[in-house]
């Protein structure tokens, strides 16, 4: 029994040793403008920047493990999250990984270049980078509907018992239909 338990702790300790996390980070969008019309091009900045001195990420060198979805806001019309596109990490495959020392100073940044565009029934948003295209529909867009840009940044390799997902602060933008 004894032999069990040590066995079942140096396991434990080991794989807790290779694991990470994105604790202890702040986490957050930037975009180049806060309104967009169709036809726009945009920009999308994840950063990623400690809490403490520095910090060991590991990401996958698609950044399938940063998720990016969109989602309609409107309280005119109820609407709360709805109309949800699919996660950024649905269109990519598992790739090799980097693992980055961040620190307060030189913090993760990355720049996606996306565009919006239209079909008959859904407003389009597109970030080639991440092999990303999904739509909203177009009936839910009026002047008072927002699109809350969601973002998680999941762990390659948690450790047992950690929380997989660790969110990035929402971002909101409008997008103007004409």
């Amino acid at each position: 029994m004894k032999n069990t338990i040590l066995l079942l702790f140096i396991t434990l300790l080991l794989w807790s040793c290779t694991s990470d996390n994105f604790y202890e980070t702040k986490r957050y969008f930037e975009t180049d403008k806060e309104s967009y019309d169709v036809g726009d091009e945009f920009k999308l900045t994840v950063f990623i920047v400690p809490e403490k001195e520095e910090k060991q990420i590991r990401l996958y060198d698609n950044y399938k493990n940063l998720q990016i979805s969109f989602a309609l806001m409107n309280s005119e019309k109820g609407i709360h999250n709805g109309s949800w596109t699919k996660r950024s990490n649905k269109f990519l495959n598992d790739t090799s990984t980097t693992e980055l020392k961040i620190t307060e100073k030189n913090p993760f940044e990355k720049t996606f270049m996306g565009r919006i565009s239209e079909s008959d029934t859904e407003i389009v948003i597109e970030i080639p980078e991440l092999n990303f295209r999904d739509g909203l529909p177009k009936s839910d867009f009026d002047e008072n509907t927002v699109v809350r840009i969601h973002g998680l940044c999941n762990p390659i390799n948690p450790e047992i018992g950690a929380s997989i997902e660790e969110f990035i602060e929402v971002k909101d933008i409008k997008i103007r239909t004409k």
